[in-house]
C-alpha cells in the first residue's frame, strides 16, 4: 500500500464504509481501490489494482458492496468491465478476485452497473443495455436487467421465475 494525496483520486465510483468508519472507492478508469479515512488530512491509501478492468467507453470499476457478513468472511464485491465483459468479482480487501457472475453484455456504451445487497442477502445487480437496446427485453440476455442472485452467482431464491437470475428487465442504463 502506499500515501496518495486525495486530489489524486482518478474518477471514484463506487464507495463502501468498513466498519472502522474508514471508506474504500473505487477508482473507474485505473481499476485502483483506495483506502479514505474518516477525518480531514489523513492520508488516502492504495489498496489494491484489481486486474483485467478496461475503462474504455464508459465501462471500468463501476461499482462496490460490502458482503452482509463482511464481519465473518471480509469479502468485497465489484462490479467492473474487462476487454469481454461486465461481470461481478468479490475477494478480501487486498486479495485476489474471484469470478461471481461474467458474461454480462459488454458495449461501447451503456456498461453501466450497481450492485448492492438485499434484506435477504441476496446480491442485486443493475445491469446496462451495452448500448443495444434490444438485449433488455430479451429473456436470454443479461444486460439491461436488475439480476437477483446468491452471493455465489446462482439464482436467487424467490425469483419471479425459478431458476432465473433476472428479477426485472427493459433497462437502458
Amino acid at each position: 500500500t502506499c500515501a496518495l494525496p486525495i486530489s489524486k483520486l482518478n474518477q471514484p465510483t463506487g464507495l463502501v464504509v468498513l466498519p472502522d468508519g474508514s471508506a474504500l472507492v473505487g477508482e473507474r478508469t485505473t481499476g485502483r481501490i483506495l483506502r479514505v479515512q474518516p477525518r480531514a488530512g489523513q492520508p488516502v491509501t492504495l489498496v489494491q489494482t484489481l486486474p483485467g478492468v478496461d475503462g474504455s467507453g464508459d465501462g471500468g470499476l463501476l461499482d462496490l458492496a460490502l458482503s452482509p457478513t463482511f464481519d465473518e468472511d471480509g469479502l468485497v464485491y465489484a462490479y467492473l468491465s474487462t476487454a469481454t465483459d461486465n461481470r461481478v468479482v468479490h475477494f478480501p480487501v487486498g486479495g485476489t478476485p474471484s469470478p461471481v457472475l461474467v458474461g454480462i453484455p459488454k458495449g461501447r456504451t451503456d456498461n453501466s452497473g450497481r450492485i448492492a445487497f438485499d434484506a435477504t442477502g441476496a446480491l442485486l445487480i443493475g445491469t446496462g443495455d451495452a448500448g443495444n437496446s434490444a438485449l433488455a427485453s430479451s429473456s436470454t440476455s443479461l444486460a439491461g436487467k436488475i439480476l437477483r442472485t446468491t452471493d455465489i452467482g446462482g439464482p436467487a431464491e424467490g425469483n419471479p421465475t425459478p431458476g432465473s437470475l433476472i428479477l426485472a428487465s427493459g433497462f437502458r442504463t
